[in-house]
């Protein structure tokens, strides 16, 4: 039996993807199954809350390796405490963490980074504890994306420096297999895909996929609040965002792509191109 949290997420998602109608079965701690919509008949739905210790106990019963994901928030340290406590106390042999490019609990100006870093610290003690440290998800570009006149435009404060993408359904498909294969656990891996572009390369590149124009605008970090808070967004995510983003456009975080999901999946990371054409309705 296999757990999986965060699947509401887009990288959780992809790992129930990944997991469906293998021949394993496979648990979901959700709180809102309505969000997850049909799944393989070898995936069980189990509604609960996973701030709650009995729930996150029953949900770890019997469960060989879990995939733990929680929403990027202040509460980030204590979701994966609690859930690593639950752990320990039903013996579960391996958890599959999913993390970030740049965790590092010591980090005093990128406080996501730093919730990261501290997260990671949780799992110390484990027998068996692998870190997923993921970068920039492609899928992500949704919220940078409009389509509004005759020309689409991606928009952030993102300035001139490049960026190593990832799609999320290949840092699922990395996730699943680390929980299938247990002799690929116990090791971290920065999940990219394979290359690094700038902005303004990926509205070149979404161009010529969508055929329509689209332009990158390089906006301020007083405009990208604004829009983060029309968005909705907490005051503590909109400052948290923006030190993360200004932390990647100073190449601060950036790293180079790696063969992370080609070594253990066995096949190259989706291109930029080959994500656009499969969710090219969003863009429109």
């Amino acid at each position: 039996m296999l757990l999986v949290t965060g699947a509401t997420e887009e990288v959780g998602q992809a790992v129930l993807a990944e997991l469906g109608g293998k021949s394993v079965e496979v648990r979901v701690l959700v709180s809102d199954p309505a969000r997850l919509g049909p799944q393989a008949d070898n995936i069980q739905v189990m509604q609960g809350d996973a701030s709650d210790d009995a729930t996150l106990k029953q949900a770890l019963q019997g469960v060989e390796a879990a995939f733990l994901a929680s929403e990027m928030c202040p509460q980030m340290t204590e979701q994966h405490a609690r859930f690593v406590a639950a752990a320990k106390s039903v013996g579960v042999p391996r958890i599959v963490q999913l993390s970030g490019v740049g965790a590092d609990s010591g980090m005093c100006c990128t406080r996501v980074l730093r919730w990261l870093g501290l997260a990671e610290k949780t799992t110390q003690g484990l027998a068996s504890v692998t870190h997923l440290r993921p970068t920039f998800l492609m899928q992500k570009l949704f919220k940078f994306y409009s389509a509004n006149g005759p020309q689409a435009t991606i928009a952030g404060p993102f300035r001139a420096g490049k960026w190593t993408f990832v799609d999320a359904r290949d840092v699922g498909a990395v996730a699943a297999h680390v929980l299938l294969n247990p002799e690929l656990a116990g090791r971290s891996y920065t999940v990219t895909g394979g290359e690094s572009l700038t902005y303004i390369e990926v509205a070149e590149r979404l161009s010529r996929v969508l055929e329509r124009p689209v332009r990158y605008v390089d906006i301020t970090a007083n405009e990208a609040r604004g829009r983060l808070q029309a968005a909705g967004a907490a005051p503590v995510m909109i400052e948290a965002t923006l030190e993360l983003w200004d932390a990647c456009a100073s190449n601060l975080i950036n790293v180079e792509p790696t063969s992370a999901v080609q070594e253990v999946t066995g096949r190259a990371p989706r291109s930029l191109e080959q994500f656009a054409t499969d969710y090219r309705d969003r863009f429109r």
